[in-house]
């Protein structure tokens, strides 16, 4: 009985570990890789350190996000990198992209006029959904009731004399 309870605390708290996961969104611009970091609650993530990396694992660029938990890391070579945001409390996010110099300036005002849709689109998917939540709950009860099925099956101590 008593592992079960544990085991069901720890799965209910396992839920609260990702509460406040750091979120990072980022795309190749003409001057470079822009991006937005945010916690998953929806709030920025304000001067944060946002570092690029080349395939040599090389350090090339570092920049903070503003207030608003935007940055742009100015990347001048075409190339395979590593984006990581690292945030308060030992939160950290990353992803890799490729980058290459924009070809013309239509190509670098297509690129300006996407963003925000990319990163709104970044910031749907990435929501917790009501049935997530439904889901979860319904794990949980199903879970209590399985405890209460199989507590219900054991020999009671008066019946095993």
């Amino acid at each position: 009985m008593k592992r079960g309870v544990a085991l069901l605390l720890s799965l209910a708290f396992a839920s609260a570990a990702q509460a406040h996961a750091l979120r990072l969104n980022a795309e190749a611009t003409g001057e470079g890789v822009s991006g937005l970091a945010h916690y998953s609650d929806g709030s920025p993530a304000r001067s944060e350190l946002v570092y690029a990396y080349d395939q040599a694992a090389q350090q090339v660029a570092r920049v903070r996000t503003d207030s608003d938990g935007r940055f742009l890391l100015p990347l001048t070579r075409a190339g395979r990198y590593r984006i990581v945001v690292e945030g308060e409390e030992g939160h950290r996010a990353e992803l890799q992209l490729s980058y290459a110099p924009p070809d013309s300036a239509l190509a670098t005002a297509l690129r300006a006029e996407l963003a925000p849709l990319r990163e709104d689109i970044a910031r749907l998917q990435q929501r917790t959904a009501l049935a997530d939540i439904v889901g979860g709950l319904g794990f949980i009860a199903g879970l209590f009731g399985a405890v209460a099925f199989w507590l219900a099956r054991r020999p009671r101590a008066t019946e095993r004399r």
